[in-house]
């Protein structure tokens, strides 16, 4: 065949599916991809191995995208963003009910990377390898760009974390299994066939932050290299362990994607982008730290943000990250940019010079953020309001760390 015609593309001759069986296929990647955000941003806060928890947040963000890309292509095929909703529901669901339910991290890690993304991998490959390339090739090329992130999850996992705990990983492929695959074509099976269910009732994320063995932690926010008064180089590494407490602003971010389910999809990827954000910007402070020949774990962890913030609604929670905390740092002199010119003009330190042009960047985001889903979405309009649920967290705040010791205003 001459590799030039058809714009490149083979098997014109196929007769593949119909728009009818595109859409219910679709809908299925959708309703998936939105579970593993869901899922993983559940998960997040109750995720004690550092580096998984960091990929966590990347992935959760990733697959937020990827709903996304499945919503545009439906309304391309004459289907409806209700088409996702409904493939959610069901055994489909309580695939996603088992997984959350998993017991440490190796269950979630042996689930997610054994079970999960591997049947959704096979899922969009047979999409392919059933449609008509020509005629559906919008859904192909989604796919091809779907598979490069689901690839990299998947090598991820291969590092440890998909071969351990063979039962549950038996139990939970028996659920996806019932429920027809991901894209539920080899169709639904019998309930009574399956495993005693582990899921009871409503799940709700940890209330507390986990850290793995490597780690000690603490309650109040103890910078080990104070205030950086001393001297240059002291102030710099507290800049950079402070960056690297941002995990905490992460997990927050996932709590509050999880609870928060009257948010529409944008408001979702707004949530999805700013946890990863987060997750970034405290691996900023933990490279940062090795250049220097300090290991992370060497390190307090600080950990009470949990205790501060988890109590409160997820509207309230995300008020004081984006409004108490993240719109106050944009005043200038100081701030984020006062942060960036700091690094670049007293230190002169390039690297970090770049990770605080980079968090000046993400933090503008965040703001924009708070105000399109606290403001606009959900005080209607109200800044005042807005801004006096902000101020109340701050005073919260600094009466939940006077129970251990007076902790001064700012940061998160």
């Amino acid at each position: 065949m001459n590799d030039r015609k058809y714009a490149g593309i083979r098997e014109v001759e196929r007769i593949g599916m119909s728009v009818t069986e595109c859409v219910r296929r679709i809908a299925r990647f959708g309703a998936f991809a939105e579970m593993l955000m869901r899922v993983q941003a559940g998960r997040m806060n109750e995720t004690a191995d550092w580096d998984f928890k960091a990929m966590l947040g990347r992935q959760l963000w990733e697959s937020a995208v990827q709903w996304g890309v499945w919503r545009e292509r439906l309304l391309e095929l004459r289907g409806h963003e209700v088409d996702i909703a409904r493939a959610g529901e069901g055994k489909l669901g309580d695939f996603a009910a088992e997984l959350l339910a998993s017991r440490g991290d190796d269950e979630f890690a042996a689930g997610l990377y054994g079970v999960a993304l591997p049947g959704y991998r096979a899922a969009l490959l047979r999409y392919c390898d059933e449609t008509n390339l020509l005629v559906d090739a919008p859904s192909v090329r989604a796919i091809r760009i779907a598979l490069l992130d689901v690839d990299e999850h998947l090598q991820f996992g291969a590092v440890g974390c998909a071969d351990g705990v063979p039962e549950w990983r038996a139990h939970l492929q028996a659920y996806l299994d019932a429920a027809g695959g991901v894209d539920g074509v080899q169709g639904e099976r019998p309930s009574f066939d399956l495993p005693e269910p582990r899921s009871e009732g409503e799940f709700a994320p940890a209330q507390a932050f986990a850290r793995d063995a490597r780690f000690r932690t603490s309650v109040p926010k103890v910078n080990p290299y104070g205030d950086g008064a001393e001297d240059v180089r002291t102030a710099l590494l507290a800049k950079m362990w402070v960056r690297t407490q941002e995990m905490t602003a992460a997990e927050l971010c996932a709590s509050v994607l999880y609870e928060w389910r009257e948010l529409p999809y944008e408001g979702c990827l707004a949530l999805a982008r700013h946890c990863w954000d987060e997750v970034r910007h405290s691996l900023f402070g933990q490279a940062a730290l090795e250049v220097e020949g300090i290991a992370l774990e060497s390190l307090p962890s600080w950990v009470g943000y949990a205790g501060h913030t988890m109590p409160f609604s997820p509207q309230k929670r995300y008020a004081h990250l984006a409004i108490a905390t993240e719109a106050a740092m944009m005043k200038h002199p100081g701030g984020k940019r006062g942060e960036w010119e700091w690094c670049r003009d007293k230190v002169g330190h390039a690297l970090m010079t770049t990770f605080q042009d980079f968090d000046w960047a993400d933090e503008v985001n965040h703001v924009k953020f708070g105000r399109d889903w606290l403001i606009g979405f959900f005080f209607g309009g109200d800044r005042a309001k807005a801004q006096a649920v902000a101020d109340e967290t701050v005073k919260d705040r600094l009466a939940f760390y006077a129970q251990s010791r007076p902790e001064p205003d700012g940061g998160y």
